[in-house]
């Protein structure tokens, strides 16, 4: 999904010019003209389709508009989208919870979508470490009296309903990580972290998550080159890799895995072997909904794992992980004895997006959660009616990538550093950007929204670069304005701000 354009650095002086010719101008309409002027040299090298809106949040007046009801491919800024319907429909309070309990002889665990489980980074930032979920579960069966699980260990994962990668992702890439399917229950972000060690002329495969429940079969040699391949099986417990290495890898390399309720299953059980409780029957996934079953089945609860909203908005906007989007736009159209479905979830964000933003719709279409479908479409002013609607939504807010330092935006807008919260976007033949330019305070003062469709590369420019340029332009003119404010609010010179001096009662007239 991402797309890294080239460095070129003929396109800097060009891009100086435009930012900076005018800026001595210090009025708010001279950003939008600066912008224009951007937009129509890119479109000049690349013939391609560019929407840019631009408000600001305090009066809702309009900087910039160019093509802004026109619909478009919105690549990962759909996430703005999901996050909205989520917000809405699940609510800022709401918490993934995914219960584990005894059912006969079995140990059973409800998946409710938590697409966290094992997530490095938020393992890291709670400091624990990516099994500490299922060692606590582990702790809480021995201290129910539980030694041995007679049964089967069953993951009901039927919160949401197969297929578990919407029919528009290229299949040609649904091995690569921002392509992960996602289930009811999931692990590690449904990715196997695969590298190889060389020595002694063999490449032993060295595998992430570790578990004893899944079958490896290795042909991977050591050659001249570094081409290699993974196939699972139809049970999601056998992999085969083949191809040749070169060396020894450095770093893993994300596999999504096919069925990622089947990884989840074999981790867990690895874990609960590791604390002396063995599972005597098979490891099972099923597809049945979670709520009716545990009903039926006479579930007796041993733990429950929370994960609350803001932990998924923010892996899902900040570094654009498309499989934490899409269990947010899947569980935001789920209900009680009711599974999602693509389907179901693109009407449900269709009607949220309709009734409780007031989007026009005609200026959107929804066919998944992260953006990775080029079916979806939408206006870039609808967007910042999101974002409009968003501003005050700390969790939202508080999960876009900070230009200049996290995420998708740590390399990028340095000239703007810690004054955007920015969703990045990008696709073959699509790039985008949108999100809040703030005030000294770090308050979100405007919303924006910049659409590329067709050619993202020209000969001087690129999408990205005018993308950056944009955003300095609208972050000079908020400056601008303010400082204008401010000296119109100063006293002229000579004037005193001194109080009239008020006699004492003390004293007489």
């Amino acid at each position: 999904m991402t797309h890294r354009s080239p460095f070129r650095p003929a396109a800097l002086p060009a891009l100086a010019a435009l930012l900076w010719a005018g800026a001595a101008a210090g009025d708010e309409s001279s950003p939008g003209e600066r912008i224009a002027e951007l937009v129509r040299r890119f479109r000049g090298e690349t013939r391609a389709r560019v929407g840019v809106h631009a408000v600001r949040l305090d009066g809702g007046r309009t900087l910039c508009a160019i093509d802004a009801d026109r619909p478009m491919v919105p690549a990962s800024n759909q996430k703005v989208l999901t996050s909205a319907v989520a917000l809405k429909r699940l609510g800022a309070d709401f918490r993934f919870r995914t219960r584990v309990g005894l059912s006969g002889d079995d140990l059973v665990v409800y998946g409710d979508g938590d697409p966290t489980t094992g997530d490095a980074r938020l393992c890291e930032a709670r400091g624990e470490g990516v099994h500490a979920v299922f060692d606590r579960w582990a702790a809480a069966l021995k201290a129910a009296g539980v030694e041995r699980i007679a049964g089967d260990l069953v993951i009901r994962a039927g919160i949401f309903r197969p297929p578990r990668v919407h029919p528009d992702w290229p299949r040609d890439q649904l091995q690569r990580w921002y392509a992960a399917p996602v289930a009811g229950a999931n692990y590690n972000d449904n990715c196997l972290d695969i590298g190889f060690e060389v020595a002694g002329g063999k490449a032993r495969p060295r595998i992430r998550p570790v578990t004893r429940f899944l079958a490896v079969h290795n042909k991977v040699k050591v050659a001249g080159k570094h081409v290699w391949s993974c196939r699972f099986s139809s049970s999601g417990r056998g992999i085969r890799l083949t191809g040749w290495v070169k060396r020894t890898t450095p770093d893993p390399y994300p596999v999504a895995v096919p069925r990622p309720a089947v990884l989840f299953g074999c981790v867990l059980a690895e874990r609960l072997a590791r604390a002396g409780i063995e599972v005597n029957g098979r490891i099972r996934t099923t597809a049945e909904a979670a709520d009716a079953a545990g009903a039926r089945a006479g579930f007796r609860p041993v733990a429950t794992a929370e994960t609350p909203l803001a932990d998924v908005l923010a892996r899902a906007n900040t570094q654009s992980l498309n499989m934490m989007a899409e269990c947010l736009f899947l569980r935001s159209a789920a209900g009680p004895g009711r599974p999602a479905s693509w389907g179901s979830a693109a009407r449900t964000a269709a009607e949220v997006l309709r009734e409780a933003y007031g989007l026009d719709e005609r200026r959107f279409r929804v066919a998944d959660g992260s953006g990775l479908s080029k079916r979806n479409r939408v206006t870039p002013a609808a967007i910042t009616r999101l974002l409009r609607a968003l501003a005050s939504e700390g969790p939202f807010v508080d999960s876009l990538a900070v230009a200049g330092r996290t995420g998708s935006a740590r390399r990028r807008l340095k000239r703007c550093r810690g004054r955007l919260r920015v969703k990045t976007g990008s696709l073959a033949g699509a790039s985008a950007l949108s999100g809040y330019v703030l005030d000294p305070s770090g308050r979100p003062a405007v919303a924006f929204s910049i659409l590329t469709n067709g050619r993202t590369h020209g000969k001087k420019l690129t999408a990205k670069r005018m993308e950056d340029a944009i955003c300095e332009c609208l972050l000079r003119g908020l400056d601008a304005a303010r400082a204008e404010g401010d000296r119109q609010a100063r006293p002229a010179a000579g004037a005193t701000t001194r109080p009239a001096r008020r006699r004492s009662p003390r004293r007489g007239p």
